[in-house]
């Protein structure tokens, strides 16, 4: 048994391991997606799956990371992983993966001939095939829309490199150096990560560095707690909306929440949610167990450890076939969308009971890929935009600023039409964009893209064009988001979600982002 000094000094150690894999999956990164966007997570895992620690650029990837290991564990035996092998996924259904475009590493530790833990990573990718470049159609019907599909594997074994599974990763995608550089960064930074977790655990014993994990462990779960006993008891409900599914572009998809507060014990029921979608927009459910944990952080602390203590806090449900656990071949790749409503729709069930939680709803995210043929060559532009942060109690919602499990960077102007054939005409604040209210929702931005070179396909995944941010507690609504393209010049206003949009030299596209929600009536 070990002090909470020990326990201490431990834990810390290993963020900062995980925090070194971040900064070097970041600098390695061939990809604008990764060095600039910064579309990718580090953590470390103990030999079970369970979250030891994490480096929290994007929350969504806290649920993510026991999935990828789950299914590790699933297809090969503990006496099967060898020291240096590295095993790669980007499967949603038989990993961790958010969709398949997210290829996630994994190096295991061994101490004293011991499996104890693993390095991970996941990070997007440019392009893995699929019906459109950038391999997130958003009028997929089926999983198989979306590009490659990779169960747990393993790309090296015992250090010995399999060229066959490299192969096939570069004939399969549009932009193969792109793909390859960014997941030879990640197997660097996983490979570190591993070594100098295993030098942390040699140090230290094997005893005594899991009894730091699980001491920090039930730390988390005691603070959570803790925050949860100080609020009164309640059951509430709220409802949701996603924009549409990319295929029914009339009818709405709705995310229902009942969350029951009793102690220390809550519970999140997503089972009345709708049917899922036959479009892309459906979420699995290890990713609504992440955007739980995001809540439950929130709500205690950003200096709340992350591990899996979080996952012990509350309880969810889900019911198999609708939007937030779909069946299997559903596609998954716009999931972001009803990420933001779950999340919002658990935030407005707080409501009168606990107001110093409610908040407004943000301009959520949204993703854009501009697709560049050129002398036959594809150039991938892949960028998250921000919209306004919803406004909370003493609190004015940011301007143009990710909200929720949306935590990548607005990519610099300057490196974009460095690297592609565009010229950017415009970067504005959307004024009065932002919901009126005692405390003003953030307002949303605009950005105008002027096409230079070769022919341009468009893929727009995104929401809160049609279905508006809304304010709480009196506050009001925000404007919603738009995306114009003049092409020859006649402007067109394309859907929320839309693909395979070309543009040639001379076109012009306008995306708008949505303001957040205002809090309290002014």
């Amino acid at each position: 048994m070990g002090s909470v000094f020990e326990a201490e000094m431990i834990v810390s150690m290993a963020r900062g391991i995980v925090d070194d894999m971040q900064a070097g999956l970041f600098r390695s990164g061939y990809s604008s997606i990764i060095r600039e966007s910064h579309d990718a997570s580090c953590a470390v895992l103990l030999s079970d799956g369970s979250l030891a620690a994490q480096k929290v650029v994007l929350p969504i990837h806290i649920g993510a990371f026991p999935a990828v290991i789950a299914g590790v564990l699933a297809r090969y035996p503990i006496d099967e992983i060898r020291d240096g092998d590295v095993f790669l996924s980007n499967s949603p259904w038989e990993g961790g993966s958010p969709h398949s475009p997210d290829f996630a590493v994994a190096v295991p530790v061994f101490c004293d001939d011991r499996l104890v833990a693993f390095a991970a990573s996941i990070a997007h990718k440019s392009d893995i095939g699929g019906a459109a470049p950038g391999s997130c159609p958003a009028t997929a019907r089926d999983t198989f829309f979306e590009g490659l599909h990779i169960p747990p594997v393993k790309l090296l074994s015992s250090g010995n490199e399999n060229k066959e599974a490299f192969a096939l990763l570069r004939g399969n995608s549009r932009a193969p150096e792109l793909v390859i550089g960014d997941l030879e960064g990640q197997i660097g930074v996983c490979s570190l990560g591993s070594d100098r977790m295993r030098h942390l655990f040699d140090r230290f014993g094997v005893d005594l560095t899991l009894f730091a994990f699980d001491h920090y462990r039930r730390e988390t779960q005691r603070r959570i707690e803790q925050r949860l006993e100080e609020l009164n008891d309640f059951e509430g409900t709220a409802e949701r909306f996603i924009d549409h599914d990319g295929i029914d572009l009339e009818t709405p998809k709705g995310i229902r929440v009942r969350v029951t507060k009793t102690g220390k014990s809550i519970t999140f029921d997503f089972s009345d949610s709708d049917p899922q979608g036959t479009g892309p927009v459906n979420v699995r459910p290890h990713l609504v167990k992440a955007a739980c944990s995001y809540v439950m952080i929130a709500i205690t602390g950003i200096d709340t450890p992350v591990n899996q203590g979080v996952f012990d806090c509350f309880n969810l449900e889900t019911r198999e076939g609708t939007v937030v656990d779909p069946y299997f071949p559903a596609p998954v790749n716009t999931y972001n969308p009803a990420l933001h409503a779950i999340i919002e729709s658990i935030f407005a069930a707080f409501g009168d009971s606990a107001p110093q939680f409610a908040r407004a709803d943000g301009g959520g995210g949204r993703a854009m890929t501009l697709a560049h043929l050129i002398d036959r060559k594809t150039l991938i532009q892949y960028e998250l935009f921000a919209g306004g942060v919803g406004a909370m109690q003493g609190y004015d919602g940011e301007t143009g600023c990710h909200c929720n499990q949306t935590n990548g960077k607005v990519t610099s102007i300057e490196m974009l039409e460095t690297e592609f054939p565009i010229r950017a005409e415009e970067f504005k604040v959307l004024k009065n964009s932002g919901g009126e209210g005692k405390f003003r929702g953030g307002c949303g931005f605009v950005r105008t893209y002027r096409i230079l070179n070769g022919v341009t396909s468009v893929t727009l995944r995104s929401s809160k064009h049609g279905i508006h941010p809304l304010g709480v507690n009196g506050g009001g609504d925000a404007r919603g988001g738009f995306c114009d393209v003049e092409v020859s010049g006649t402007t067109t206003r394309l859907a929320s979600m839309q693909s395979g949009v070309i543009l040639k030299p001379g076109d012009r596209l306008s995306l708008g982002t949505p303001g957040g929600g205002g809090y309290g009536s002014g």
